[in-house]
């Protein structure tokens, strides 16, 4: 069959237009990587490690890339938050319920271990109750941590002001604040109760527990309003399914001492809201 030069021209027409369809397409931009940001409570080295599992989960189920980075401190990491800097972001809820608050974010899931504050003092002291701690050293770490929070708290409801009627020592780690207490270095200590099952046995001996709150939830994951992400319940399905696989997700949640993800449930804040003023005080220095 003879060619026509009209149909020459159509078909080279319909490849150059399949052409630059092609090129377009090659050309548009990709999708940014999604920001996952995690609160700073272990060396940088060691969080990113411990939350790689999560990140690499996320990534190939969302389809997108996924960048986790953290902040030098918790009140720069508080900051970014705020800046809206994370799109999805682990927070302790201390720190979590103000940023919820403060920044639109949305509370997927909580870890299934709560927390609960100590305050310890040595087997042998003397100290019987809260108010005969006043002119005490008191071991903590940072004051943004829900456990120095919480701990603070309990201070208060024993007849003393944190500010003005005990000295505190702040220290790295839990560890240490219980290490102070058994060396003589504090009179007491802000412990949580997983830190205080980690000690050896001989020094969990040593100690004795004053005083504990209420559980509060440990560490929560949010998603940002606004952010280009699924919707929540599928978001919050994803992540409790990953909590409760037998491969990657059980030993992260193991490793991360979260004993996996539940969905997060306005009743699980009540104790975070009594700490609110507390943490905008904070923020606000």
């Amino acid at each position: 069959m003879a060619w026509r030069p009209g149909t020459i021209r159509n078909g080279l027409g319909r490849l150059a237009l399949a052409c630059a369809l092609l090129l377009a397409a090659g050309a548009a931009p990709a999708q940014p990587p999604l920001q996952l940001g995690v609160f700073p409570y272990l060396p940088t080295a060691t969080l990113l490690a411990t939350y790689e599992p999560l990140r690499r989960h996320l990534a190939d189920r969302l389809k997108r890339p996924v960048e986790a980075s953290t902040a030098p401190n918790f009140l720069e990491f508080a900051r970014r938050c705020l800046a809206g800097d994370y799109d999805l972001a682990v927070i302790g809820s201390g720190l979590g319920r103000y940023v919820e608050k403060e920044a639109a974010y949305l509370p997927l899931v909580t870890g299934r271990r709560d927390l609960r504050s100590l305050v310890v003092v040595s087997r042998s002291s003397n100290i019987a109750g809260i108010g005969e701690l006043k002119g005490a050293r008191v071991a903590a770490i940072d004051p943004f941590t829900l456990m120095t929070q919480s701990g603070r708290l309990l201070l208060r409801q024993g007849g003393l002001d944190p500010d003005r009627d005990v000295r505190f020592e702040y220290v790295t780690t839990p560890f240490n604040a219980a290490e102070s207490v058994l060396l003589g270095e504090a009179q007491a200590a802000f412990i949580s109760s997983a830190a205080l099952g980690q000690l050896p046995a001989d020094k969990q001996g040593r100690l004795r527990t004053l005083a504990e709150s209420p559980a509060i939830p440990g560490i929560v994951v949010y998603a940002r309003k606004g952010a280009l992400l699924p919707p929540q319940q599928e978001l919050t399905a994803l992540l409790v399914a990953f909590g409760e696989d037998d491969g990657p997700g059980r030993r992260f949640v193991e490793k991360a001492m979260l004993d996996g993800f539940k969905p997060a449930s306005s009743s699980d804040f009540r104790l975070n809201d009594a700490l609110l003023p507390e943490m905008r005080r904070l923020l606000g220095r």
